[in-house]
């Protein structure tokens, strides 16, 4: 289950938001601010109509059923587009999640809130129902392979859960060879329950995997951690922006990993000749120690940006996975959850249940 945790919007903020400031962001925003790089936000939808939001968000794709009067339903992997699949329908976002991220990444630099890459474009893609769920990996899969093939640089899935699907690993794969960043967050836990492993598909070696970090630079004391983990970011108590106007709080790794996409938007910006191998390698080898569970440390986006990557270590590939397993490989044996659980400010409400483990409605079949 993805946490997210959401308070009203208050009556100011500072002139900084703390997590700007944080990873060096206002200092980049003078040589570059991720204009010409194209984020995909695969995720809820995300709401074109915010001001924050004006004029950054692309046409994109939605894969979920919005027919009125039905309940909104996941389509089926190789059912033909209809009318109600149209682009268009990316640019809405019942659940706000997809928008907070959009939002964090991208918002304008004018709208009191801005993004860590204020110029960046963004790329919707909606794959979770209305109860933040989807139940189909390969169609998660087929949504990144699909915002590789519209242009997207950078692929940011605040997504994920505990089982690995061949599909999704493949999809993946192919953003790799096609060059386009993949960034996920590492999850979230109970604060009580016992320690959970990194969610895929943040835990794939070609995935960049993201924890969260509070104002002090320590880890969220509900973020995922584990070997898998690349890099923090700030992840607690943001501003972002609300699907039907406004502002809230929210914290959870899902937000940590759109402030490193906003990163890598402006490294990509700043150096459009540079890989998205050679991205991530300036990401992490810049990123500021910190304690323990921060993988590389918490990434700064000043120093990635004057980062000299040829004189950086080189990130091992991982190798690719192999086409005869993502064949035999089913979406109902992904078993991945969807985004199913809202935290609120104040006490802990579930909506939904794990499901993984569940029947025919259970979250990611």
């Amino acid at each position: 289950m993805a946490l997210l945790l959401s308070a009203p919007a208050g009556h100011a903020s500072a002139p900084v938001a703390w997590h700007l400031s944080a990873i060096g962001a206002p200092e980049v925003w003078p040589e570059a601010t991720g204009e010409g790089v194209v984020v995909a936000v695969i995720d809820s939808g995300v709401d074109a109509d915010h001001p924050d939001l004006e004029g950054a968000v692309l046409p994109g794709r939605s894969y979920v059923d919005v027919d009125t009067g039905a309940e909104p339903r996941l389509l089926a992997l190789g059912s033909e587009s209809g009318p109600v699949y149209e682009r268009a329908f990316g640019q809405a976002d019942p659940v706000g999640h997809g928008t907070a991220v959009a939002g964090l990444i991208a918002a304008g630099a004018g709208s009191g809130e801005p993004g860590i890459a204020p110029g960046a474009s963004i790329l919707p893609i909606r794959v979770l129902d209305d109860e933040n769920r989807y139940h189909d990996s390969a169609m998660v899969g087929a949504a990144v392979e699909w915002a590789v093939d519209n242009g997207a640089d950078i692929v940011n899935l605040s997504l994920g859960g505990h089982y690995d699907s061949a599909p999704f690993s493949e999809a993946i794969a192919y953003a790799e060879r096609h060059d386009v960043l993949v960034v996920a967050c590492t999850g979230n836990q109970h604060q009580d329950g016992p320690d959970e492993t990194v969610w895929f598909p943040a835990r794939m070696p070609d995935v960049l995997a993201v924890t969260g970090t509070d104002q002090a630079g320590d880890r969220w004391l509900t973020a995922v951690t584990g070997d898998e983990t690349d890099l923090a970011a700030p992840g607690a108590d943001l501003r972002a922006p609300q699907a039907d106007g406004g502002h809230k709080n929210v914290t959870g790794t899902s937000f940590a990993a759109a402030v490193v996409s906003g990163a890598a938007a402006l490294v990509r910006s700043a150096h459009p000749d540079w890989t998205a191998e050679e991205v991530r390698r300036a990401l992490t080898a810049t990123a500021r120690p910190g304690g323990e569970g921060l993988g590389a440390g918490v990434v700064d986006a000043a120093a990635a940006v004057d980062a000299d990557v040829d004189v950086l270590p080189r990130v091992e590939q991982a190798p690719a996975v192999s086409e005869a397993w993502s064949m035999a490989a089913t979406a109902a044996g992904g078993g991945l959850l969807g985004l199913s659980a809202l935290l609120l400010r104040g006490g802990l409400r579930l909506r939904g249940g794990k499901g993984a483990q569940g029947g025919p409605r259970a979250a990611a079949r």
